[in-house]
């Protein structure tokens, strides 16, 4: 009896027939095994990404409660630290060198040499802020209705009245020539 309650592993596994999926050639009943499902593989993890993980939750172990240390106020205008204390020294330091440089005459060199670019530095920004607010000027002018016209009618009387009395006679131009000459050589100043 022993022998009839043994497994039969040639009746487990399928035939060559089923596998084949032919007809088997005998009169044998064909056993019908349940297949299973094959396991989906596990994909594998991303090793080290690139990308920042967030961590849910952070734990942050508390640090004991230490007094915090009396904090130090330097004089102002102090002359650093004494020698015995082995620490500072870095304010003498910095005053002896200011003072080596200012004795030694560099900075007068160095202003005699930037100013020639300060000047026309200055001079620039100067001449932007002049337009800067001229224009201003102008756009309100411009804003106001009928001004425009009419400050152009009253320039072209005054370029017509000043052209009838002074450019018509030859003496008269030489007079007006001579005198606009006269103003550029005292402007460029050789008067």
């Amino acid at each position: 009896m022993a022998d009839a309650e043994a497994p039969n592993p040639a009746a487990e596994q399928p035939t060559e027939d089923q596998l084949t999926g032919e007809q088997p050639t005998e009169e044998q009943p064909t056993v019908v095994e349940p297949t299973v499902a094959p396991t989906p593989a596990v994909a594998p993890t991303p090793e080290a990404s690139n990308t920042p993980q967030v961590a849910s939750t952070t734990e942050v172990p508390a640090t004991p409660a230490t007094p915090a240390p009396a904090p130090v106020v330097p004089a102002p205008f102090s002359t650093g630290a004494s020698p015995s204390d082995g620490e500072g020294g870095e304010w003498e330091l910095l005053v002896s060198k200011v003072q080596g440089w200012l004795a030694s005459g560099q900075l007068q060199q160095q202003w005699q040499a930037a100013r020639t670019p300060l000047s026309l530095l200055a001079g620039l920004i100067g001449l932007l802020l002049v337009l800067r607010i001229y224009g201003a000027l102008l756009a309100v002018l411009d804003s106001i209705p009928l001004l425009p016209g009419l400050l152009e009618l009253a320039g072209l009387i005054a370029v017509l009245q000043f052209g009838l009395t002074r450019m018509v006679r030859s003496r008269d131009r030489r007079q007006v020539i001579d005198g606009v000459r006269q103003r550029w050589q005292s402007f460029r100043g050789r008067s």
